[in-house]
């Protein structure tokens, strides 16, 4: 049995055990990491022996053809592939609105350092750090100055014995390929989830019908198509390549194999040649530094993204993603999505979803990026060899069988979209599934104040509340995340569920009745509330109307603005000197003087909710001042927005109590008590990681497996 047909038994193998024991066979990623490990062992020598024996032995001259032929190869490919990427979209159906998915966790800057990832300034530093594009344009240099060399026979070959060992060492670990694979495959079948998956399967599944249809055909066949080398040799010569990269989520543990069947392969039909050989040396290295098929594919991303916000993009905003994410493709996939989605504009949350469908697509990109190599490899090796040969009828026949596949392939996933993708849900059910942690006590919960005799309760109110078997507790309904009332009428939150837990400690019914700042000091004294409980602020100058608990959660103040503006607020000390910034303040007035000493440029205009900063309703303003919890909670249902919290020497921490009566000593050290019991006891903190993080903290159910959901044999 070949190793392909091990490999591909292995990966197949691997996936169902993975979904046969699930999350048990998780401990296996161990042994499939140490595998990656071994494979990328030799590669960044290898490719430093070969990029310096090459350009060591290239003639004068040769250099330059290279490149040029070689940049020319490599323009044809990106141009087939950003024309394959915008045609792509047409499968995407049309929807009457958009969806919307935000992150509750603040964003932060990305930064990447291009210059010390293309430059050795220490090529140590660059070898430890695995920094593979500075490694290669040092070998290029190195190698190249030894072409001028005259008394270089014997380097050259120990660097030949060197590359031929390292080679040996390799196929010693490809042998493991099948195990390795196997390990992965099941490891990765076991934990990943369909819920990780299942809100961008337009975007998954146009991306692996792409994926496939560039490796099965339209790659090998552009090859094909302008050479004598025929399809299904080039397939049957790197399908191991492929596969490996494929299960791996690695091209570069690859490299070496394909260097050595491009060789083998180019030599079948053109005989053995030392001086090409060389040259495939030189250009695989070379061209794994490039944007790759795979990282374009990222583009189908953005243009995802834009269609799932419901943003049209014009004919010059397409130019310009295609040119600037090309450039921005040069560092890391990480950096440049949430570049090009400020740029055209695209809520930055998004980036959340494409995180996630690295789960997944990770391993078809290393499988197209591995391709893209070949691909350009052996092209710019044969056009320096003058090999190419365009024949008018075999091109003509490619490109119409092109054309008809991709059209046929697009109008069969749009039919399926517009058939099997529900529609995009209002704004308003954004957070509309979230409920209490567990079920509470039963509570009576109004949207407005109800009638009752407005009379002054004397003595204790703590009395008064165990007298009368009920906790009237004060609520803001727009209060996101603290209190708000979901399109199903249900009034969740995390002080709502603090207010539950509170009833039911002191064995009482529960009653919420919403209120204003303006009249909480009379429904306080008056009884209509007992309690307020919505993420207030104990400023000094609602000390007027209430008195407070002591803290309970430390809220941060920080600002809220438009994505694509969130870079003009990272930068603290530019902010200072603005003169034209215009901040929204919600509520107290408290922190109007801290931000103009802060800022002596801005100006200031209040809102009476925060809800109308997102809708318009208010008046104009460049950012809103929010705390960091609510801002996230905002950010969720609003995603064109984000949070921005100040930098550490100007962070502000804002202490959230519960307002009661104004002057009850009693009420106040009872609250307080009970606020400390629930501190110490993590039940805060539970909530905190359920409501302020979005659920990430819920317990994790185990994935569904064959030996537990459907054989029952594990628990």
């Amino acid at each position: 049995m070949g190793l392909s047909r091990k490999i591909l038994i292995g990966l197949f193998a691997g996936i169902a055990t993975g979904l046969f024991f699930g999350e048990l066979v998780a401990g296996l990623e161990v042994i499939g990491d140490i595998f990656v490990m071994l494979l990328q062992m030799t590669v960044l020598p290898y490719i430093m022996v070969s990029l310096i024996t090459g350009f060591g032995s290239m003639r004068r001259g040769r250099g330059g053809k290279l490149f040029v032929r070689g940049l020319l190869m490599l323009l044809v490919v990106w141009a087939l592939a950003l024309s394959m990427i915008f045609v792509a979209p047409l499968a995407f159906p049309k929807q009457e609105g958009a969806f919307f998915f935000g992150s509750m966790v603040p964003s932060e800057p990305r930064e990447t350092n291009l210059l010390e990832l293309y430059f050795p300034a220490n090529i140590f530093y660059s070898l430890s750090r695995n920094l593979v594009p500075a490694v290669v344009v040092f070998s290029i240099f190195l190698g190249v100055g030894l072409i001028s060399v005259h008394e270089k026979t014997a380097l050259m070959k120990v660097l030949k014995q060197l590359a031929e060992g390292l080679g040996r060492v390799n196929h010693v670990v490809i042998r493991l390929t099948p195990v390795g694979i196997f390990t992965i495959a099941a490891a990765a079948a076991g934990t990943v989830t369909i819920e990780e998956v299942g809100r961008v399967q337009v975007y998954l599944v146009t991306y692996i019908g792409i994926a496939m249809m560039s490796a099965l055909w339209i790659f090998p066949g552009l090859v094909g198509a302008l050479s004598e080398l025929r399809y299904r040799e080039i397939m049957a010569s790197f399908q191991e390549s492929l596969v490996t990269a494929f299960a791996t989520g690695n091209q570069f543990v690859v490299l070496p194999q394909i260097i050595e069947k491009s060789k083998e392969l180019l030599a079948r039909h053109h005989g053995a040649s030392e001086e090409r050989d060389q040259t495939v040396d030189v250009i695989v290295p070379i061209i794994f530094n490039f944007p790759s098929l795979g990282k374009l594919l990222v583009l189908l991303f953005v243009l995802f993204a834009a269609w799932f916000s419901d943003i049209e993009l014009g004919t010059g905003e397409r130019v310009s993603l295609a040119v600037s994410g090309l450039v921005s493709l040069f560092g890391s996939i990480n950096v440049a999505v949430p570049y090009l989605l400020d740029e055209l504009r695209i809520p930055a949350d998004m980036f959340q979803l494409f995180l996630v469908t690295g789960v997944v697509l990770g391993r078809f990109g290393a499988m197209l990026a591995a391709l893209h190599i070949v691909v350009v490899s052996l092209l710019a090796t044969l056009a320096l060899e003058g090999s190419l040969r365009v024949r008018k009828r075999r091109v003509l026949v490619y490109l119409l069988g092109t054309g008809l596949v991709l059209a046929v392939m697009i109008s069969g996933l749009r039919t399926y979209f517009t058939l099997f993708v529900p529609a995009a849900p209002p704004r308003e059910q954004v957070l509309a599934e979230m409920q209490l942690m567990q079920p509470r006590v039963p509570a009576a919960v109004f949207d407005e104040l109800p009638e009752r005799e407005k009379t002054r309760i004397k003595g204790s109110r703590l009395d008064h509340i165990l007298e009368r078997g009920s906790l009237r507790v004060g609520y803001r309904p727009d209060n996101l995340p603290c209190s708000f009332i979901t399109p199903q009428y249900a009034l969740v939150g995390f002080d709502v569920e603090m207010a539950h837990i509170l009833a039911e400690d002191m064995g009482l019914r529960l009653e919420f009745v919403p209120f204003e700042f303006e009249i909480l000091g009379d429904l306080l004294d008056s009884g209509q509330i007992d309690i307020a409980m919505s993420c207030i602020a104990s400023l000094p100058d609602r000390y007027r109307q209430a008195s407070f608990s002591r803290s309970y959660l430390d809220l941060t103040l920080a600002i809220v603005t438009p994505d694509y503006r969130r870079e003009d607020f990272y930068d603290f000390d530019k902010l200072r000197r603005s003169t034209d910034l215009t901040l929204a303040l919600v509520g107290s007035h408290y922190f109007e003087p801290s931000l103009k000493r802060l800022f002596p440029g801005i100006h200031i205009v209040r809102l009476e909710r925060a809800e109308d900063f997102f809708t318009g309703q208010g008046p104009k303003a460049d950012a809103l001042v929010l705390s960091a919890e609510e801002g996230a909670a905002y950010t969720f249902r609003y995603p064109s927005y984000t949070v921005i919290q100040p930098p550490s020497g100007v962070t502000i921490r804002i202490p959230a109590a519960y307002a009661v009566p104004r002057g009850d000593a009693e009420m106040v050290e009872f609250v307080s008590n009970w606020v400390e019991l629930k501190q110490k006891s993590g039940v805060s903190g539970q909530l905190y990681n359920y409501w302020m993080l979005g659920g990430v903290s819920r317990e994790r159910q185990p994935r569904w497996s064959i030996i537990r959901n459907v054989l029952g044999w594990v628990d």
